[in-house]
């Protein structure tokens, strides 16, 4: 059973989507605003933000926002793209694209495939500058980047964990992505110790890699974060600027 305090942060971030709903079942969205589509032959459900202003003529930004764990009912991952990632990232100018997981967790073979093939649609379908590419999610969106990351340099240029679990095998790769970690003092799913672990340790390696800390917030208040997000802009800049 839910806790008061996931019911209310989950309620925080799906409210505004009953008055901005806009669908295109299967089809291509060519217009600002959020849409709901399903990726062809594939059917695999994802929510895409297209900011104010693009017509495609010039490249933007590509955000790939990876949901939190829960019942994955249809279009799981516009809650956190609608309440949290978009709106602090809104002045980069990025489209955003937030699949539903098919393959449990995001730190899996299947799951991977499934994103990378997510990726290589919405870059064949818009005008994507690939060097300003971000991969960023939640608790299991952000154990899904600590995995998806280090395997992908190529494809993502930068990447933000929040309150997300390091993997096993965190600390074993050369990274080439510049990763902006933020957790948590007080989050009591995620220990914040495995994270300071992993960080340090990959600094220790010479990596790439920043940790913002967090007190007071739990694992749930999830629309807490977005101040540290908004936080975040001029390290994002700079990276892809690099």
């Amino acid at each position: 059973m839910p806790s008061a305090c996931v019911v209310l942060c989950l309620a925080l971030l799906w409210a505004p989507i009953a008055a901005n709903a806009q669908t295109a079942a299967g089809g291509l969205a060519g217009t600002p605003g959020i849409h709901q589509s399903t990726l062809p032959a594939a059917g695999r459900r994802y929510t895409l933000a297209i900011p104010d202003g693009y017509t495609g003529q010039e490249p933007v930004p590509l955000i790939v926002s990876l949901h939190y764990g829960g019942t994955v009912t249809p279009f799981y991952g516009r809650g956190l793209l609608e309440g949290l990632i978009e709106p602090a990232f809104r002045s980069l100018g990025a489209i955003v694209v937030a699949p539903d997981s098919a393959a449990g967790n995001w730190a899996n073979p299947t799951a991977e495939q499934h994103v990378l093939e997510l990726l290589d649609y919405i870059e064949a379908n818009y005008n994507i500058d690939a060097e300003k590419t971000l991969l960023i999610g939640y608790s299991m969106g952000g154990g899904g980047t600590w995995y998806l990351t280090p395997r992908h340099p190529e494809r993502f240029k930068a990447a933000i964990v929040m309150a997300g679990r390091p993997q096993a095998d965190s600390t074993s790769f050369d990274w080439e992505t510049p990763m902006y970690v933020i957790h948590s003092t007080a989050d009591q799913v995620v220990p914040f110790e495995s994270t300071a672990a992993a960080v340090e340790r990959l600094r220790d390696q010479g990596e790439s890699i920043d940790l913002v800390v967090v007190d007071g917030i739990s694992h749930y208040e999830i629309p807490r974060y977005r101040p540290y997000l908004e936080a975040a802009m001029p390290w994002i800049q700079g990276v892809w600027e690099r």
